[in-house]
Order: C-alpha cells, then structure tokens, then sequence
C-alpha cells in the first residue's frame, strides 16, 4: 500500500489552488474524477469557514438550477437566507462584523430590489465595500447536484454580462460527466481549469489503520475495526477466505461483548457472504442479526442495523423467487421507519413494494405502494429527490399509470406533481432511471443501491 495520509492529498489540492490565488480569472473549475468530488467538496466548504487557508472569501451556493425562470429567484432567497441572524449569537457572523466594527451597525441587505443575480452581485459589491477589505475577492462557489441543463449557459451569459472584478464564481465539474468544458472557450472571462491526481483509496485506508492503531493498537475494539475491513477485503480477493475472517469477525465481536459489536459482526459477515454469492450463511447471520437488533430499545445503533439486516433478507429471499417474503420484509421496514420518522427508507420501502407488484402484474397494489412512495418522498429535500430512488418510484408510477390506461386528467396531475416535487426537467430525469427493469435487482449493483453498509 502507498505511504499517503489524508493530510497529503489535501494539500495537494490546496497547492493547485495556490497556482491561481491572487491572478487573475473571472470562473475557476475543478476538473477531476467521480471518487474525487467529496475532498475537493469539502476543501471548498472548509475556505467558506473562518479557518480557511487563502484570503479571498468563499460562499457555498446550495441553489439547484432547475428551471430557468425560477434559478435566479431561489438564489435571491438563498442569498438573503444568510441575513438573517441565527438564534444562536455566537453563530451570527454578521453580528459580529458590526461589534467588532468592521460593519455598519444599521447595514442590512436591500430586500427591496428584484429577485436577480444582478441583484446578488450588487450587494455582494456594497457589502465588501464596507469592509475592511482590499486585494481579496468573493468567491461564489456552486457545488456539483442534479441541475439542469442550462447552467453552463448561465454561467456564460453571466460572464458576458461581466462579473464586478472582485467577484468570482468556482465549481467542480466530474470526467466522464462534464458539464461546463465549453466555458474554458469564454470570448470575454477567462476560465480557468484545475486539476489534481489523488489516491483517496489508500489515504482513506491507511487513515482508517492508523486510528484503529492510534491508542491501542493491540485492544479488542481495534482488532474488531481492523477485521471489519479484513472481510470486506476478502470478497474481492482470491487468497483470503470469507468463511475464515467471518469467524475471526464474530470472535472478536463477542469478546467485547456489546450488542452493537455482536450484532455488526453477523450483519458484516452477512454482507459478504451475500457479496461472494454464498446466500445460505449470508441468511443465517441476517436472521441472527434480526434477532439481537428488534427490539431497538436496547441501544441507538440497534434500529439502523436491523433496517439494514431486513433489506439484505429481502434481497436474499428474492434469489430463489419467494416474492411474498420479500414483501414482508418491506411492509415491515415500512412501518418501522414510519415510526422512526426515517422518511428515506419509508419511501424505499414502498418503492419495493410497489416493484415487486408491478412485476407481479397487481396494478393496483403497485400504484398504491407507488403513491404511498412518492408522497413520503416529497418530504425530502429536493436535491435529495433528484438523485435519488424517487426518480425510480416516479418512473414506475407513471408507467403503471399509462399501463392501466388511466384518465389523462390523472396522468395529468401526476407528471404536474413531478414538475413541483422533481423540476421542469422530470422527463429527461426518469429517462434515466431503470425502475421497472429486472436487472435493477443485480446482485453486482444491490449493495450500492441499498447502502446497507450504513450501520456505522
């Protein structure tokens, strides 16, 4: 394994940032690979905090670009969002500005000019002129999401308009997926792109040894954490055998003796079991699992490992086709989650079901569950609809809609629902989606999809 920290490609990244701290460009794009976004994400969100490295003053942009019409209404919202003094005083930025005297006790922003990026700019200018600032700039960060198409044009018309000389706007911009490689062309901002090579994979590794080894290398709780990751490196390595780092899991899961190490130890080992397509010792540790963890009562942890042992079972029992049991399983996720409040997984609950029914041919049932989906769904957060399994429950509802022939008033206040609760893009998002395919259920792709790996 490479001798790499954490610390060192985080630097790395700091140090290509450096090359272009105090020149002169109007748009900075990060240009990098998927498994990449996190760090660089949060290099950016930690030069947003007072702890930042470089001078300029970053601001996160959380607004999605949707729709035309309405994108530079939100960020006027957002915009004047970070005005309005927290309940907390030690959080309130902008009151300490004004008792330190570096602002204008009666500054506040103008609320009464138009819902605009103009707008934005404008008082980001009055703002910064108040301040004891001279050569740093704004720095209008907007992280990558499911926007829209359109950006990369809004940027451009934004630039041609031309940016006030202190401001600036940054973003990330994934290979294989880019979105704003012709702005680089820009007749009029210069555009620049940035590039780092990292190896996150052995950072994160050695990072995740060196805190098991940190105080006692030698304890039960870092042998346990270290073991964890033994079984998982044992489903894509040959040499190493499942069955032996399961025992040696559950070994040392039980010598410390805790609920959260026991029932982990058979829910890991389940997973992995389930990962090499040995399905007979993956259920026996999932119903193990289920046992310890269903009265979650007993700890914090308890609720989260049972869910997660309760999606394996579903998947497991759907190898050798037993639908009815696999529906159980959801009906049981269902209500618990909705007792939780874990809207999340009410809504994949749901979703399932409403899949296996449709697959089964019960039109009704699937568009109920679908329904039932679709409305825990819209209680999440819309960034969170538009990259995720709500775009397969919208996908399969519309399809049962349009299978049962139903009114087109009905499909009509469906498809009018997707534009409020996923974008005026909702179309070409679902086109995308594999919602009523078999295949969804790969056992290659299960595991990503259902996360079941959040227990920790």
């Amino acid at each position: 394994m490479q001798d790499v920290t954490i610390a060192q490609e985080f630097y790395k990244i700091r140090n290509a940032w450096k090359t272009i701290d105090g020149k002169k460009w109007n748009m900075a794009i990060w240009v990098c690979d998927y498994h990449d976004i996190d760090i660089l994400d949060k290099f950016m969100e930690i030069e947003t905090s007072p702890i930042g490295m470089f001078n300029d003053i970053f601001f996160r942009i959380q607004t999605l670009y949707i729709s035309e019409k309405t994108f530079e209404q939100e960020l006027w919202k957002e915009f004047t969002s970070w005005f309005i003094p927290p309940k907390e005083e030690k959080y309130d930025m902008l009151g300490a500005l004004k008792k330190d005297g570096y602002l204008d006790e009666n500054y506040t922003v103008d609320l009464s000019l138009p819902p605009t990026f103009g707008s934005i700019l404008k008082e980001l200018t009055r703002l910064k002129q108040q301040l004891p600032l001279k050569e740093e700039s704004f720095v209008l960060y907007f992280p990558p999401g499911v926007h829209s198409d359109g950006l990369e044009k809004w940027f451009s018309e934004k630039m041609e308009q031309g940016l006030p000389k202190d401001i600036r706007i940054a973003t990330i911009d994934p290979i294989g997926g880019r979105k704003f490689s012709n702005l680089v062309k820009h007749k009029k901002a210069v555009v620049t792109e940035l590039s780092v090579s990292l190896n996150m994979a052995a950072a994160m590794k050695n990072a995740m040894d060196s805190d098991s080894n940190e105080s006692r290398p030698h304890s039960p709780s870092a042998k346990f954490q270290k073991q964890v990751r033994r079984i998982m490196e044992a489903t894509v390595d040959k040499k190493m055998s499942v069955a032996e780092e399961s025992e040696e899991l559950l070994k040392l899961g039980y010598q410390l003796n805790i609920l959260n190490t026991k029932a982990t130890s058979h829910l890991v080992s389940a997973v992995a079991f389930f990962s090499v397509q040995e399905d007979k010792p993956a259920l026996e540790h999932v119903e193990k699992t289920l046992l310890m963890t269903e009265d979650d009562s007993t700890s914090d942890e308890a609720y989260p490992m049972w869910r997660s042992a309760m999606l394996l079972k579903a998947a497991l029992v759907m190898v050798n086709k037993e639908t009815n049991t696999a529906l159980k399983c959801y009906r049981a996720i269902a209500a618990k989650a909705i007792n939780k409040g874990d809207i999340f997984h009410v809504m994949e609950a749901y979703r399932m079901q409403a899949f296996y029914h449709f697959k089964a041919g019960k039109q009704k049932e699937a568009w109920e569950a679908s329904v039932y989906s679709l409305q825990a769904g819209t209680n999440l957060p819309i960034e969170v609809r538009r990259e995720s399994t709500y775009l397969f429950t919208a996908a399969l509802a519309l399809q049962i809609a349009q299978d049962s022939r139903m009114d087109t008033k009905t499909i009509q206040k469906l498809t009018l629902k997707f534009e409020n609760t996923i974008g005026e893009d909702w179309d070409t998002l679902l086109k995308g989606t594999e919602a009523i395919d078999s295949k969804y259920l790969n056992r290659s792709n299960w595991l990503s999809k259902n996360k079941i790996l959040q227990w920790h």
